[in-house]
């Protein structure tokens, strides 16, 4: 907590807007089954516009490689088949991928993703024990931006660099 307070403002507003897009976007993702463009877009020009006004290109691009690294993946795999990743969880984890980026490079953003990945398979498994429980079938949706909240909330709260 001590370095939030410490940290320049550009920084400051960078992760509240990260803390409330993810707040949002699982509020949504929960009752709507929709991760909005209207939260995850406006998120990210906040957060590149920051990255700039804190450190101009170089912030800038360490940011983009946050953006691929975090982003990457699940981009191909929406490409492939939407139903495997919607565009609103590659959105809302560029937005995570942009602030890690720019706050300790790319290998804090691929270790966050490696978080969403292993909070996205246990919610997964609860999801699916809960209809087994219930003895209904299996889910045909998971909210994954509930695992993408709580993966990067491990990755900025607990959570170290990977490279």
């Amino acid at each position: 907590m001590a370095d939030l307070l410490a940290a320049p403002l550009p920084a400051k507003i960078a992760l509240i807007t990260l803390f409330l897009a993810l707040a949002i976007s699982v509020v949504t993702d929960l009752r709507r089954h929709l991760i909005l463009n209207a939260v995850t877009v406006p998120a990210l020009v906040m957060v590149l516009s920051c990255m700039c006004w804190l450190g101009g290109l170089p912030l800038l691009t360490y940011s983009a490689g946050g953006v691929l690294a975090s982003a990457g993946i699940p981009a191909l795999a929406a490409l492939v088949n939407s139903r495997l990743m919607g565009w609103g969880d590659v959105k809302l984890l560029a937005v995570c991928g942009a602030v890690a980026g720019g706050a300790a490079g790319w290998g804090f953003a691929l270790m966050l993703f490696v978080y969403v990945s292993i909070a996205g398979g246990l919610e997964a498994a609860l999801w699916l024990l809960a209809a087994r429980l219930r003895g209904r079938e299996r889910p045909k949706y998971v909210p994954y931006g509930l695992a993408i909240a709580a993966g990067a909330g491990y990755a900025f709260l607990w959570g170290g660099v990977l490279f």
